[in-house]
């Protein structure tokens, strides 16, 4: 139970501690109000005994004076039934010794409530005081409050004891408390179905208050400015919010300190990886023009042989540098993308036909759909990206090896699948976390733009690339259309 109400919505949660706080405190409320009526009930009832009881013991001991009574007679015996009448309680008169005397009980409790004899222990205990001596007794589910006290002649001698057996009427009681539980239920529920509705709309002002601080939380992002959550409230979700609002700022100077960072990292290393790629064929330019010098000097007779070959050295390295410059343009501005439907299966086959003529390396194009399958693409890029894999793969062949490039097209999970799989040498382990990134590359003379760029150019198309490798066996790319 516990285990489900915590994993029940905050404001789930929040409502029942509400619901149940409220019906706790309803019921320590009826409990304690059932207490107190019982208790005011019972001191009521003692203190209407009390006042009886006063009024009839002044009038006996009066009577008693005033008539000069020594002993219990008749004349006793009527007042007694005089009192009753009066007071509507019925009275036993014992003599001294605890006998019964007279009644003016005539029903059939009076074999309880009018014993023949009293104990000596009341009788001893009304002689050693001059106040009533009160006993709590009950009688076929009823309770009876008895009270005893002594009458005195003019000698201040004992000549009866008084016994005023009190019913504390339980039925009416409970008639009354029944009654005073029915009210106390229909108010109590009202209160259950107005604290209820209230619990409601607090503990949605609550989980709304924290809805609004959450989706904030959901959409900062380290890119882009994150607005400010407004609330105007001064209180401890209020200082949650300017909490929030202020960590915002500092991410946002955070960024902007990490963007910059970035950006001078970046063209440091753009610099120097330029640097290094434009290093590598100008020193076999510069040996070159020094080999021409030398040749002119030393050996006139060769100077032409040596200038064609010098010239087919330096247009190599000049088409390299070209090259190198044209990567590096490319990566750092892409073109603008234009996306259209294409025929996909049309698209891919454009991009094998370019490899179908080179030399030891079968390149192939297989469909597995059936019908037409069409995306949102840019041909060119499309092309471009299909054509780096090939040719990374036709680059990654060990010599002495026939090589042969499969590009599948297929569908699964109804989604669209592209397969461009190679049976050159694998990508070690150590090197595959890095092979989307910019500047690497495991070959001597490339610049680390090819992979980076085909991942840039499938991003904009909405569509994922993975890959598989294994050592000496091969690697597969694969494009997932999302």
């Amino acid at each position: 139970m516990t285990f489900g109400f915590r994993k029940s919505s905050l404001g789930s949660r929040i409502y029942l501690s509400m619901i149940a706080l409220i019906v706790i405190s309803l019921i320590i409320t009826g409990v304690s109000t059932i207490y107190f009526f019982k208790n005011q009930n019972d001191v009521y009832h003692l203190a209407r005994l009390q006042r009886k009881e006063q009024s009839i013991m002044l009038a006996l001991k009066y009577f008693v004076i005033e008539e000069s009574i020594d002993e219990v007679d008749l004349r006793l015996n009527k007042k007694l039934d005089e009192l009753t009448n009066i007071h509507g309680l019925d009275l036993n008169l014992y003599n001294e010794y605890g006998g019964l005397v007279y009644s003016t009980i005539l029903d059939d409790t009076k074999d309880f409530l009018a014993q023949e004899n009293i104990s000596s222990a009341i009788i001893d205990s009304v002689a050693r005081t001059d106040d009533p001596v009160i006993v709590d007794e009950e009688w076929e589910d009823q309770n009876y409050l008895s009270t005893f006290f002594l009458i005195e002649n003019r000698k201040n001698l004992p000549i009866a004891v008084v016994h005023i057996p009190y019913h504390k009427d339980g039925k009416r009681s409970k008639e009354e408390l029944s009654a005073f539980l029915h009210t106390l239920v229909q108010v109590f529920l009202l209160l259950f179905v107005g604290a209820s509705v209230i619990a409601y709309f607090l503990s949605n002002y609550i989980i709304k208050s924290l809805q609004a601080v959450s989706e904030g939380i959901k959409q900062t992002q380290l890119a882009g400015k994150n607005p400010h959550i407004e609330w105007d409230s001064d209180d401890e979700i209020g200082e949650l919010v300017k909490d929030y609002n202020r960590m915002v700022d500092e991410l946002q100077e955070s960024a902007d300190l990490l963007a910059k960072s970035e950006r001078e990292s970046a063209w440091k290393e753009m610099a120097r990886q330029v640097a290094h790629e434009i290093k590598n064929p100008l020193t076999p330019m510069r040996l070159n023009i020094q080999h021409l010098q030398r040749s002119i000097t030393d050996n006139p007779a060769e100077v032409q042989e040596r200038m064609d070959k010098f010239s087919r050295v330096m247009l190599e390295q000049i088409d390299t540098l070209s090259r190198i410059a044209s990567e590096f343009s490319n990566f750092a501005k892409m073109p603008r993308t234009i996306l259209e439907r294409l025929n996909l299966s049309d698209t891919l086959s454009s991009a094998v036909e370019l490899y179908s003529s080179t030399p030891n390396v079968e390149v192939i194009f297989e469909n597995k759909i059936n019908d037409s399958v069409e995306v949102d693409a840019d041909r060119k890029q499309l092309i471009r990206a299909i054509s780096n894999l090939i040719k990374n793969g036709i680059q990654s062949i060990p010599k002495g090896r026939m090589g042969k490039i499969q590009v599948v097209l297929y569908r699964e999970n109804e989604k669209i699948h592209i397969d461009v799989s190679d049976n050159g040498k694998g990508i070690a382990e150590e090197e595959r976390e890095k092979i989307f990134e910019p500047y690497f590359t495991t070959k001597s003379g490339g610049t680390g733009l090819g992979l980076a760029l085909v991942k840039n150019i499938f991003n904009e198309f909405g569509a994922d690339i993975s890959f598989e490798s294994q050592m000496d066996i091969g690697t597969t790319f694969t494009i997932n259309f999302r």
